[in-house]
């Protein structure tokens, strides 16, 4: 009889041992799978924030191109135009000059506006707040809708890098509100709350559900804005008003 209890105590320790290594074994697999998953979110994060980065390089890079060599050549097309303009006595040719010198004034115009949506230059010299002021009032000059910026800081300081991709986010939205919602008005507000910045974005146009347009929308539009949002860590909200649509980002001062 003793024997027979030893016998059940050592197949009681050895079942026990056994149970014990299995749910090692499946801790090791769980924590091995979890810290992979972990380290593929960290390269995944990691290779957006350099492809965002690489591509605001090269956006100022070819602004700087655009500006100092098109620009610049377009310029002195112009002023040589004026040089024989003044040396012209023919009413003919003079037509024909004034002609040619309006088509390349309205290219100047354009290589200035492709610089200038590459690159605002505004951003990285005098900050976020100027320069979408300065977005807004070139938006209201060339659309119909009514954009507007308030604000209950005189100065947002945020890094570059932030200040760059908030950009880029609102422009997005707002090219967005242009083409498709049909905006009359725009409205943005500025506003400290304790350790964050929010950004209220409010527009009358057509309603629609940024979650359900990103899971469908075969654009890239949207998918930048999320992406941009995430590299800088920024929190994005959706609410919904009476009126058009009301967008909120969150962002660490």
């Amino acid at each position: 009889m003793e024997s027979k209890s030893q016998i059940g105590t050592l197949i009681l320790i050895g079942t026990g041992l056994i149970v014990l290594l299995v749910l090692v074994v499946l801790f090791l697999a769980v924590f091995y799978q979890t810290y992979v998953m972990k380290m593929k979110r960290k390269e995944a994060e990691l290779l957006l924030k350099t492809s965002l980065e690489s591509e605001k390089q090269e956006r100022k890079r070819i602004a700087a191109d655009i500006h100092d060599g098109v620009s610049g050549d377009l310029n002195a097309i112009r002023n040589f135009l004026s040089v024989l303009y003044k040396t012209e006595t023919s009413a003919e040719k003079r037509a024909l000059y004034d002609d040619i010198k309006t088509g390349v004034e309205a290219a100047i115009e354009n290589t200035r506006l492709v610089s200038y949506k590459l690159m605002p230059p505004l951003l990285e010299t005098s900050g976020f707040l100027v320069a979408l002021r300065d977005y807004f009032t070139r938006l209201n000059s060339k659309t119909t809708a009514n954009f507007s910026i308030t604000t209950t800081e005189d100065n947002v300081h945020l890094s570059n890098e932030i200040s760059y991709e908030l950009f880029r986010v609102v422009q997005e939205l707002t090219t967005n509100m242009i083409k498709y919602g049909k905006i009359k008005t725009c409205e943005i507000k500025v506003v400290a709350v304790e350790q964050e910045y929010q950004i209220v974005i409010k527009d009358d146009g057509i309603p629609f559900n940024f979650k359900e347009m990103y899971t469908v929308s075969k654009g890239t539009g949207l998918k930048n804005i999320s992406s941009r949002l995430k590299v800088i860590d920024a929190i994005f909200k959706q609410n919904e008003p009476i009126l058009g649509n009301e967008f909120v980002i969150s962002v660490k001062k």
